[in-house]
């Protein structure tokens, strides 16, 4: 039964081509299938191409598989050796991936053009034809390249992010900053503020600390802690202090922001970057390890140890490690949503919630923006390549790839986990493996490294000012 499962399915994926007839799916272990009284293997171990000939990476397919309801595994499956044999990885490259860092669980899933892993299927004794055929349509629907007719009757490539239009770009709107969140702490809630100070890694004070569990490991909410989305933090600049609330505390934990804690410096990796970080005393470790009922360590991010570069990419953004300090931040150092993407995403989400499925609508915050825009048009962020907004200027970092935190909220206490809306911006939002929303932001201090410049700040309603070249 599983054999014959898997058989058919085999053929299907080798009959798959793109529109210019070029192949989708490799298969690998064909060889296996031709020997004389090997039974055919349940299993099916395979990359897929684009029709450029390059390589959906195994960690998109597994995104989109997730929110289409089916589960397979990624990655070199505890065999690099057969892993490295089958996707032609010599030794040089094995070494060449692991000095750019990449680790087993990573989200390094193509290096210099080759993929680091590939994706597995696997049937079973309950596997039915149906659910064949689901994954067949899922390959057919999210992979393969075929004309879209739109409405002026012109043909337009799947796959294919659409940014905004000529004419669109001609009109010049009334930008304005509608809100600005701080992030303290990386995975809990933020806080709204009318105006905020920036410093060299962003918003002053963002995402500054972080939880790390007893094993090494960084607490959030996407990966471990779900919990952290209940953890509420607040800063008083005049006081000094950071205020931090939890569900599971009745006592509210108060952190002097200028405590020095130099004499309890460590380094920790932080998702392949090096920081020194600062550590508390046993009672603020307590604190927050009972808020999220685990043992955790909370720590300062007092400098970042990775050596960034200036040089620009594709298109002539600049890369997204350009020099810049970071905080606890995965790329950029803030990220700018604009109201009227998020309407036009809403009304996607309308016109796909019919025949009586749950309505789902979002707001701006779902997305933990660090500035909220509102005045423009759908995406015209994707375009913009630096921001001026009152005294300070801004490098756009190119578009956030989002994941399934996205998916995540909070109702009466509860986290719930959905589809939405990540699965509908996959539909419309999908380039180059990732799923785009929002744009990343570099703060220009306008320092060299050495000279003091004057504080800056952002306020509420300031106009947004914005350059595409």
């Amino acid at each position: 039964h599983t054999s014959s499962l898997a058989t058919y399915v085999r053929k299907k994926m080798l009959y798959m081509k793109h529109r210019n007839k070029k192949n989708v799916c490799i298969i690998y272990g064909q060889e296996a299938s031709k020997v004389a009284d090997l039974k055919t293997s349940p299993t099916i171990t395979f990359n897929l191409k684009r029709e450029d000939g390059t390589w959906f990476g195994y960690r998109e397919v597994e995104k989109l598989a997730s929110l289409s309801g089916i589960h397979l595994r990624t990655g070199c499956f505890c065999n690099p050796g057969a892993c490295a044999k089958y996707l032609g990885l010599s030794h040089s490259d094995l070494v060449s991936n692991f000095e750019a860092g990449h680790v087993c669980w990573d989200d390094n899933d193509v290096i210099k053009g080759k993929p680091t892993g590939a994706v597995r299927i696997s049937f079973g004794y309950i596997s039915t034809y149906q659910d064949a055929e689901e994954f067949l349509k899922f390959l057919q629907s999210s992979f393969v390249s075929k004309p879209i007719a739109s409405s002026n009757g012109h043909t337009l490539s799947m796959n294919t992010l659409n940014l905004v239009d000529n004419q669109s770009q001609q009109v010049v709107p009334d930008v304005r900053l509608k809100s600005i969140i701080i992030y303290p702490v990386k995975s809990c809630q933020g806080f709204s503020v009318q105006s905020w100070p920036l410093a060299a890694g962003g918003l002053k004070y963002d995402r500054e600390w972080l939880l790390q569990g007893s094993g090494g490991e960084i607490l959030t909410q996407k990966k471990v802690v779900p919990e952290l989305a209940s953890i509420r933090t607040l800063i008083n600049l005049e006081l000094g202090k950071l205020f931090v609330e939890s569900p599971k505390r009745k006592d509210k934990l108060q952190i002097s922001l200028l405590e020095n804690l130099t004499h309890l410096t460590a380094e920790v990796d932080v998702y392949g970057q090096r920081y020194e970080v600062e550590s508390y005393d046993e009672n603020v470790n307590t604190w927050f390890s009972e808020a999220i009922g685990r043992h955790c360590t909370f720590m300062r991010c007092s400098s970042s140890k990775k050596s960034l570069c200036t040089s620009t990419g594709q298109n002539g953004r600049l890369c997204r490690d350009t020099r810049s300090k970071l905080s606890f931040v995965n790329e950029g150092q803030l990220l700018l949503i604009s109201e009227e993407s998020v309407s036009d995403l809403n009304s996607r989400l309308s016109s796909s919630n019919g025949n009586g499925k749950q309505h789902v609508l979002v707001d701006a915050m779902r997305f933990r923006p660090n500035i909220v825009i509102s005045g423009s048009t759908p995406y015209r962020e994707d375009n913009w390549k630096r921001l001026h907004i009152g005294d300070a200027y801004f490098t756009s970092m190119g578009g956030c790839n989002r994941c399934q935190m996205i998916n995540l909220h909070q109702n009466a206490g509860q986290v719930i986990k959905s589809k939405e809306p990540l699965a509908t911006l996959a539909s419309y939002r999908r380039e180059k493996g990732k799923i785009l929303f929002g744009v990343l932001l570099n703060y220009e201090d306008g320092s060299s490294g050495e000279e003091t410049v004057a504080e800056r700040w952002l306020q509420v309603g300031q106009e947004v000012h914005t350059s595409t070249e």
